[in-house]
């Protein structure tokens, strides 16, 4: 029997349309290679050179291939404020999320079974995230100073009053409206058949949550715990929007760390400068964090994927 031969005539490509999406993808393209390839890149280098004043203290003498700028940086993680930064910043992350992952949560199945004033709960909720971050600080600094004529204490003074709370508060408020949004989003991707085959086996309220709709949200949910952990350690959480740069030592966490270093440099021209003498550290000190952070964003991962509910 012979052979039937089909003959598969190629798409005609437009030029004009391969030029555009060509053209239309070369400046992110060109953003990614820049700002995170070449920056992050360029900083694996700077973090294996060591700048040191000589003998005078009126010349910058940098030396390359070196270790020198780890030890330094690791001296100040262990044996200077580092640590304190770090137990700031583990203790911020996990009293954010005990309370607005639960709320979080909460709230968009409240949105999404559409229950009374749903619509106008969820624009109150998302204004913050529609504000610029540092207007909203500002809004909730004055705010948390004008209750001192109601409570009697000044939220925001360092030593009588409770900047962690005032923190903390601000936050999960910042954070809430997006969280939300994604939890909702998910939720209202739900098939009405599931809800309705689950209804029938009698899972409603607190049981149609709980068997249904959580296990079928946990995806998302995961995503943002694990993004969580994997910036925890660059994330300032509101401490440059809310008390700029003159922040009490007791909220500064190691991201504002980073901030308040990279800020001291920020008029620098060049690498010879000695104002920059202390940038290869900074490196340094960024190269270790990330290589303390994704064993544990990994194990985050992994944790979540065994232990977590299943959509099946």
């Amino acid at each position: 029997m012979d052979e039937i031969k089909v003959k598969f005539k190629k798409p005609k490509i437009d030029k004009g349309d391969l030029l555009f999406y060509c053209v239309f993808l070369a400046w992110p393209v060109l953003q990614f290679c820049i700002f995170y390839i070449g920056v992050n890149f360029n900083s694996v280098l700077l973090s294996f050179r060591f700048n040191e004043l000589n003998e005078t203290g009126t010349e910058l003498i940098t030396r390359y291939w070196t270790l020198e700028s780890y030890k330094d940086a690791w001296d100040m993680l262990w044996y200077g404020d580092g640590k304190r930064y770090i137990a700031f910043t583990l203790k911020a992350y996990l009293t954010t999320n005990i309370i607005s992952v639960p709320l979080g949560l909460l709230f968009a199945y409240y949105i999404f079974k559409k229950l009374a004033g749903w619509s106008a709960f969820r624009v109150v909720l998302f204004l913050p995230s529609i504000l610029s971050g540092v207007v909203v600080g500002l809004i909730y600094r004055y705010l948390f100073a004008g209750l001192e004529s109601v409570i009697g204490v000044n939220l925001m003074d360092p030593v009588e009053g409770n900047l962690f709370l005032v923190l903390m508060f601000y936050n999960i408020w910042i954070s809430f409206g997006t969280n939300v949004l994604m939890y909702s989003n998910k939720m209202s991707s739900i098939s009405e058949e599931i809800i309705e085959s689950a209804h029938l086996d009698g899972a409603v309220g607190i049981k149609e949550f709980w068997y249904i709709v959580l296990p079928l949200t946990y995806s998302t949910l995961s995503v943002f715990l694990i993004t969580g952990v994997a910036s925890m350690f660059v994330h300032q959480y509101g401490v440059i929007e809310m008390f700029n740069w003159d922040a009490s030592d007791s909220i500064k966490s190691i991201g504002f760390w980073f901030f308040a270093q990279a800020n001291q440099y920020k008029k620098m021209l060049s690498l010879d400068d000695i104002s920059a003498a202390g940038l290869p550290t900074l490196a340094a000190m960024g190269i270790i964090m990330t290589v303390i952070t994704v064993p544990i964003a990994l194990t985050v991962r992994w944790a979540l994927e065994k232990f977590g509910p299943s959509e099946e």
